[in-house]
């Protein structure tokens, strides 16, 4: 398509994105992207979280565009979607414990006896592990997200990707973790490591 895409209505676009066309969405996504993003941080307290929510809502948009009724009022419709993501990120924000990286300094002393500083070292020592074992590109992704803190918009343009790729990569890295980690189940009442966090 030839033509700018720039000013097009919500329901072309959308129809364009059911058709295949990724530069349809790269112009939704700049419509609302900010704005739904804005929406999150008024009840998420966490920068990256609330970008995560705003990112899953428009990934969703771009995979079940054709699930989207052809005369939606797509804003109302994309904000309805912002605030289920937002009360399930809530809700997990309540399940949360101390990341492995800050264990040592949040957790007063004493609360975790022997055994459990054990498992626990033992735990960092398999999550090591299974980190060396992902592929450079998913270390990488993984390693500026959740230990250097950029947000995914920021690893995109670092590592030259989208920021549904690096949603992605971050993705398959958790279920990696977790299916391989599951048998330190017992310790989540006392710490979820930053990778176990999505």
């Amino acid at each position: 398509m030839g033509f700018s895409l720039t000013g097009q209505s919500d329901n072309f676009l959308l129809e364009e994105c059911r058709n295949g066309n990724p530069r349809a969405f790269d112009e939704l996504f700049d419509r609302y992207s900010a704005r739904l993003h804005h929406y999150g941080l008024k009840y998420i307290d966490d920068a990256h979280q609330a970008e995560e929510a705003m990112l899953d809502v428009m990934l969703w948009l771009w995979q079940k565009c054709d699930q989207v009724p052809p005369d939606v009022q797509l804003a109302p419709y994309l904000f309805r979607a912002m605030k289920n993501a937002v009360v399930r990120t809530v809700t997990r924000q309540r399940n949360f414990t101390v990341p492995l990286e800050h264990l040592g300094e949040s957790v007063p002393a004493g609360t975790l006896d022997a055994d459990s500083r054990i498992r626990e070292r033992q735990l960092e020592t398999a999550w090591l592990e299974e980190l060396g074992q992902l592929s450079e590109q998913r270390q990488k992704a993984f390693r500026l997200s959740r230990l250097e803190e950029l947000s995914h918009a920021e690893i995109a343009r670092e590592m030259k990707l989208s920021p549904f790729t690096v949603k992605n990569h971050i993705k398959a890295c958790l279920s990696q973790f977790r299916e391989r980690l599951k048998d330190y189940a017992d310790l989540s009442t006392a710490i979820v490591i930053c990778i176990l966090t999505l």
